[in-house]
């Protein structure tokens, strides 16, 4: 999703390369797919609340809370704690506008555990003022992210009451569930992996140079849908972006992944084009709108000029994802860019953007 560091801390995507050290720096980096049972968890959970949220498109999986109500049903749940409260935290969650943090915070602790995460925001919740200490070096960047937008003493009490129906969650059904789906999920991310390294990584390495996004951590989370989510460090720190796609059901499902990957990736190049056109600061649902229509019409830009024998399975990924399939002699393009319009001086600066990576970072 393209608003959501830019919007709460300041910290998008710088919008060039890094330089030629920088570049030397960046060898042998790449994304690793990495997984994370609190991002789940957490997703999770904000699915059952609001599985639409606010903006222009749903950022959950419309399916998602079904699938999670015919599990529970199977395992003979009736209700957990979770599912008495989600009135309760959707009306809050909608009521405050700081409570969008929340569907983006498990990028902003990427490499801490579940329990560790749960500590700090419990910490967090029990704190009137200020950031509470750390109880570990890798949650004291997303406590102090979290704590500088959920400051008030009844922000940080929804925020405990939300952690501490996710703990419940984990140990009465959520625990269980994901080691349920390990195998599956496993193949999953062999599928994605090998997708990534033998057919685009190659491929899409100078325009990723461009924008920074080399390489960093990977999570495939089933709650996700098409809005996916994207938190980049500074260009000079090649490994500390981190990104969090949908997770397709179905074996042999690793192009999808990166087909959502490359709808993420997109948003630096779609800013700085909207940039050029004097547009791309504001949050407006109309500009998100404008905005994630072109991060996918981007994707197929991309492999156009780098990976040509991709584009129409990319495209009717996200036909199939708006509800829309080419039929009979149909042309996909055509279906493609009437379902995902943008006007055409918009396009010719993505493709500027795409096109010229040999002009950053000092190659040319």
């Amino acid at each position: 999703m393209g608003r959501a560091v830019a919007l709460f801390i300041g910290l998008s995507v710088a919008s060039l390369a890094p330089s030629e050290k920088a570049r030397a720096q960046t060898e042998g980096v790449d994304w690793v797919f990495s997984l994370s049972p609190f991002a789940e968890l957490w997703f999770h959970g904000m699915a059952m609340v609001d599985p639409v949220g606010r903006g222009p498109m749903p950022l959950y999986n419309p399916a998602y809370p079904n699938v999670v109500r015919k599990a529970k049903s199977e395992a003979g749940l009736s209700s957990t704690a979770l599912d008495s409260s989600l009135g309760y935290f959707r009306q809050a969650f909608r009521g405050d506008p700081s409570f969008e943090i929340l569907h983006f915070l498990p990028a902003y602790f990427p490499t801490a555990g579940r329990t560790e995460v749960f500590t700090a925001l419990e910490a967090l919740s029990a704190t009137r003022g200020g950031i509470p200490e750390s109880p570990s070096p890798r949650t004291a960047f997303g406590l102090t992210a979290v704590g500088s937008v959920l400051a008030t003493p009844e922000q940080r009490m929804v925020l405990g009451e939300f952690a501490r129906a996710l703990r419940s969650e984990w140990a009465e059904f959520f625990g269980g569930w994901w080691q349920g789906r390990a195998a599956e999920r496993d193949a999953l991310y062999d599928a994605a992996k090998s997708a990534w390294r033998e057919d685009y990584r190659g491929s899409l390495a100078d325009v990723l140079d461009k924008v920074a996004l080399l390489g960093g951590t990977v999570t495939l989370v089933p709650a996700l849908g098409a809005e996916g989510r994207i938190f980049s460090g500074t260009p000079q720190g090649p490994v500390d972006n981190v990104l969090m796609v949908s997770a397709p059901e179905g074996p042999g499902k690793g192009h999808e992944v990166v087909f959502s990957m490359l709808r993420e990736l997109s948003f630096p190049l779609v800013r700085t084009a909207l940039g050029r056109l004097g547009e791309g600061g504001g949050t407006s649902d109309e500009e998100e709108s404008r905005a994630a229509r072109a991060a996918i019409r981007s994707g197929a830009l991309i492999l156009e000029m780098y990976c040509p024998d991709h584009v129409t399975d990319y495209q009717q990924f996200f036909l199939s994802r708006a509800g829309r399939l080419a039929s009979g002699g149909d042309p996909v393009e055509s279906l493609f860019n009437e379902t995902f319009p943008m006007d055409g001086t918009l396009e010719r600066l993505l493709r500027e953007e795409i096109s010229t990576t040999a002009t950053y970072g000092g190659a040319g």
